[in-house]
């Protein structure tokens, strides 16, 4: 069997642990993909407190939901709003340009967190689009006025 020096010895150890230490951080070396494709409006596990838009609201009473609107009737009960915020999602999509139209500001409170969720729709005959956390989406799986009924014209 052939004999290694103490210094030789040493070598062997140190390119062993770069080694692992590469191993271990090998993500780190990989390109980072993009943006999700695809997010949940709101977070899934996530405990809604309050829905505001203007002077408009869904706001937790307790156990139940109640429908705060500055004016008209609303056609949607409170459970069926609060479940399409639930189900939407967010799909990425490329800087969108030119809205002639204010968007449509939405802060939602979350249990936990000391700040709302800002998100800022844009209606366009084609899509939504929806901007939050400087990133542009389109809604999917519900519409606008699921989510906002007292915006009803």
């Amino acid at each position: 069997m052939a004999r290694i020096s103490q210094r030789a010895m040493n070598n062997v150890v140190i390119f062993a642990m770069l080694i692992m230490i590469a191993l271990f951080n090998i993500d780190q070396f990989l390109p980072q993909q993009a943006s999700q494709a695809i997010v949940p409006l709101v977070p899934t596990d996530a405990y809604i407190l309050k829905i505001e838009q203007g002077q408009n609201q869904l706001v937790r009473q307790g156990q139940s939901w109640q429908q705060v609107a500055s004016s008209g009737d609303i056609k949607a009960t409170p459970q069926a709003q609060l479940r399409a915020w639930q189900q939407a999602v967010l799909e990425s999509t490329t800087m969108a340009q030119g809205f002639s139209e204010e968007p449509l500001i939405v802060v939602v409170w979350l249990a936990g967190q000391s700040d709302g969720q800002v998100f800022a729709f844009y209606p366009q005959p084609e899509a939504t689009y929806v901007r939050h956390n400087d990133q542009w989406f389109t809604l999917a799986n519900t519409t606008l006025t699921q989510l906002l009924p007292w915006n009803i014209n």
